[in-house]
Formats: structure tokens, sequence, C-alpha cells
């Protein structure tokens, strides 16, 4: 049995007991060498797996298979585990300065991280229900740090709802036990062929996939996301947006495509929920004026365009789409840490009144125009390369190409709120020196990555997806005249449509799903899967 799945999961939450226990600050200081570990003991796990393939199987206690706890690794998984040590890092880095002496804050981050790597290992159903039970109580505690009663609210709703998710995943974990006696995800991946028409088993599907959409913040599922972003530290934000919503992802591919070999034709569905979910946010996006929140509904359309993608399961727009996870939690983090830099300085978070952003913090905004230009598919960038491998799969559909095209063009408009905030003069008094110059480095980092991921992306696909991404061409003028054009477009939207706040603009801004309707929706959803598999 390799060790190095028992060290990914317990190292993280050994220190953060040890940085909770010892009553000194520089005891936080634990947190860097950690992730260097972690660093080494994934990539040494990768290398051991290349000589010896059963190692991706670690069965815990020398029980039997159907009853053991056990871990599983594959490509997938281990894609999100290395985009977690990084992400963890630049975190705690961006944090560290304003969190220094907040033992209970890094005990939190920390325990959660070692609790997302189990969650990504594990291959028991049941684990993965304890792991998700508690990553939602530790990001809801992150949430709440500040104790402030809307972060309370937010926090609680996102809490309340996590739980109804997990419930009914859970429920779903019981109908699969009742039908194989196991909860052993290999086990089960194996006789599902031979059940899958089984109602028992389209029901559990169901229910597990509705859980997963809410926890991925998919239409109409998202409320608790824009009020858990408004509220959180920037860092937290950047890390539910960069990974824990990216988690539940993870979670419908392990469900949707490989444990159900026969996805009852929801592959179509997870494509329409993807461009729904696309449309919505981009047009909630649009309305807003604070800046986070402008943020948030992008991650709720981000995620949408990396559904579309992954619905596929195979093929340039699945690799797009997986590639898109990892790309977006590099630009949304960077912007997300940007915004937090920002409204530090003006303490604000109304674009509107954020001026002179580039003569006040000239390089927070070149980082944040690299992260503009990253979201909005720029060539050269890392969201250029993996909007257009998606947008692959319905090139020569004529109406799912302008719809495409016109969510793009809609991220350029939402956008041009933020390009506006580098020109003029500061409406009021700032404090420049509340920027922290330690903040730049984990964000610059940040920046550097969209860049080399932009340019140097076939050698990056190629070795590890071993894939070669034929349809992308950053070198071609063609793709620089159709962004300029579009980007001139989306503009002149901003300034002749946006910028003047028509009344359903205003009514956008202030419209929220109520934690009621939110589990009504639910239901609704749930209840219209069932229809689906059943009837069609």
């Amino acid at each position: 049995m390799s060790m190095f799945p028992v060290l990914l999961l317990f190292s993280p939450v050994i220190v953060s007991i040890i940085m909770y226990l010892v009553k000194k600050p520089w005891i936080h200081f634990l947190v860097f060498p950690l992730q260097a570990f972690l660093a080494y003991c994934l990539v040494a796990y990768i290398m051991a797996l290349q000589t010896s393939p059963e190692l991706a199987l670690t069965i815990f206690g020398g029980w039997r298979q159907d009853i053991a706890i056990s871990f599983y690794v594959d490509y997938l998984n281990l894609t999100f585990m290395g985009l977690t040590i990084f992400f963890f890092l630049i975190i705690y880095y961006y944090s560290f300065k304003a969190n220094y002496r907040e033992k209970k804050f890094f005990f939190f981050l920390t325990f959660l991280q070692g609790i997302v790597l189990g969650l990504l290992m594990t291959n028991d159903l049941f684990n993965l229900f304890v792991f998700l039970e508690l990553i939602s109580l530790l990001v809801t505690l992150l949430i709440t740090y500040k104790k402030v009663e809307h972060a309370l609210k937010a926090g609680l709703q996102y809490l309340l709802l996590s739980s109804v998710a997990a419930m009914f995943y859970l429920i779903g974990v019981l109908l699969l036990y009742y039908v194989f006696g196991t909860i052993n995800i290999r086990l089960i991946l194996i006789g599902l062929p031979e059940v899958i028409d089984s109602t028992v088993i389209k029901l559990a599907y169901v229910m597990m996939l509705t859980g997963f959409a809410l926890k991925g913040a998919i239409f109409p599922l998202y409320a608790w996301l824009p009020k858990a972003h408004g509220v959180a530290q920037s860092s937290i934000s950047a890390l539910l947006s960069g990974l824990i919503v990216k988690h539940a992802l993870y979670l419908i591919l392990r469900i949707h495509g490989q444990m159900f070999a026969v996805p009852y034709g929801f592959d179509q569905i997870l494509f329409y929920l993807g461009f729904i979910s696309s449309l919505v946010g981009v047009i909630f996006a649009m309305a807003q004026k604070d800046i986070k929140q402008i943020l948030a509904y992008h991650t709720i359309s981000q995620v949408g365009l990396m559904l579309i993608g992954l619905s596929f399961a195979s093929g340039t727009s699945f690799v797009g789409g997986l590639f898109h996870v990892v790309n977006h939690a590099i630009f949304k983090g960077l912007l997300f840490l940007s915004a937090g830099v920002i409204i530090k300085v003006y303490q604000t978070k109304k674009v509107n009144d954020i001026r002179g952003l580039f003569k006040t913090l000239p390089w927070t905004s070149i980082l944040l125009i690299i992260a503009i230009l990253s979201i909005t598919g720029a060539p050269l960038f890392n969201g250029f390369v993996s909007k257009t491998m998606i947008k692959y799969a319905f090139k020569d559909q004529l109406g799912w190409y302008a719809l495409f095209t016109l969510i793009n063009l809609g991220t350029i408009v939402s956008f041009s709120k933020l390009i506006m905030m580098f020109f003029g003069k500061p409406l009021t008094p700032v404090n420049i020196s509340r920027a922290s110059i330690t903040q730049h480095i984990p964000m610059s980092i940040l920046a550097l990555s969209s860049l080399a991921i932009g340019i140097f992306y076939q050698p990056i696909l190629t070795s590890i997806y071993q894939f070669i991404p034929y349809d992308v061409h950053i070198f071609d003028p063609a793709v620089y005249l159709d962004y300029l054009f579009y980007a001139l477009i989306g503009f002149n939207i901003y300034l002749f449509i946006i910028k003047k706040d028509y009344r359903p603009l205003k009514w956008l801004r202030h419209f929220y799903i109520l934690f009621p309707t939110a589990n009504y929706l639910m239901v609704v959803l749930l209840m219209s899967f069932i229809a689906i598999i059943f009837l069609f």
C-alpha cells in the first residue's frame, strides 16, 4: 500500500491542529513547508504510478475491498489535486499578512485543504458524503469569519442549502447500497451496466445529480453563491470560485461520466443547463455595480461553460471543459484577489466609485487587465484556449454558436465596467498604504500562469492529457481581429445601454432568490430530472 494518499490527507489535518494548539503567531509559517511537502508527495506519487499502476488503489486495514475504506486516483483527480495544492498556496500567501495572528482562520483553512484532498481521493460513497459535509461546515466558518450580520446570514444559507444537497446525495447512496450491498465506487462501476435500467438506479442517479447541481451553483440552484461571495473575504471568495465550486463538477464527472455508463440521455440535459447557467450568469452580471457581485455572477456563467464542455464526455470539447476548470481558477482567482486589494484601498465595492486605478495602483491594474483579457477570451491568454476548445463542439451549429458568442459578448460588456475604473481621478480619498506588497506576489504568479498557459498550451495539454489541440490558433491574425471586433461592440453596448442603468437592469440587480424558493427550485429540478429519465 502506498503511503502517499495517507500523507496527502492527514498532513494538512495534523498541521492545522498543531497551529491551533500552539499559541504562537510564528507557527502559522508551517503552511508554506506544508505546501512544499504536499507538492513533493503528489509528484512522487505520480512518478510511482507510472512504474506501479496498482498503487492507484489504496485499501486500508487489510479488509475486503467491498467493505474496506479505500482511495483511488487517476488523471482526473490528480489534476484537481495539483490545482488544489497550487491554489491553497496562493491563498495562504495572499492572506497571510492580514490573518497572521488569526489561529482559527489558519486552522479552518488548512483543515479544509486536507478534507478537499480526501474528497478527491476517496473511493467510498459514504466517506464522500462525510467529506462533503465537512467541507460545507468549514467553508461556512470561513464565510462567516468576520461575524458581521450579512456574513452570518449568507453563511447560514450556504450551510443549509449544502445540507439539503448532501441529503439528496445520501439518499442516492442508500439506494445504490440497497442494490449492490457495497458503497465502493469501483465495484459499483463494474456492476452498474447489468442494472442500469433499474428504477432504483435511475432514482439514485437523479438524486445524486441534483445534489451536485446545487453544490456547483448550476441554474436554477445558484442562489447561495452571489450572497456568499459578497460577504466573504476576497481570498475566501477566490477559494470558493476557484476550487470549491469546481469540486461539484468533479463529482458530476465521477457520477455522470464514469459510474453510470449509460447516462440516460443526460448529456444533452447537462449541455442545456450549462448554456442556461452561462446566459443567466452573464445577464445578472451586466446589471451589477458591486465588483464582487459582478465576479460572483460570472462564476455561475463560467461554470456553465465548463459544464457545456464536460457534457460531451470525450473529445476536444471535453478536454476544453476540463482545461477551463484550471484556467478559470487562475484568472478568476486573480480577479477576486485584485478586487480585494482595490476594495481595501478605496474602501468601497461600487465600481462607479472607483476611478484613477491605474495611477493609484499601477501594478494591480496591470494584473487586473491580464485577468480581464483572460476571462473575456483574448488570444495569448489561457481563457482563449479552453473557450475555443469548448466552442469546437458546435462550430457547425449556427444557433448554438451564436448563443455562445452572445455569452462571450456579455462577458466583455460586464468587464467594461471594470475597465472604466482605470481612468479619471479618485472620487474619494484613498489610502495606498493599505495595499500590501506581499499580496502582489501570488497575484503576479497567477497572471504569469495565465499568460504562460495561453502561449504554451500545446505542450501542457500534450504532456498532461496526451491531447493535441489542432483547433486553437493563437498566431492567426483573424482571431485578434475577431476579439477586437467583439470588444468594440461590447464596450459600446456598455456605454449606450448598460451605463444608463435602465429599469430592467435595476430590477435584475435587486433580484434575489430567497431560501424557501431555493429549496422549491431544487425540488422542481429533481422532479424534472425524474420526469425526463422515466418518461423520455
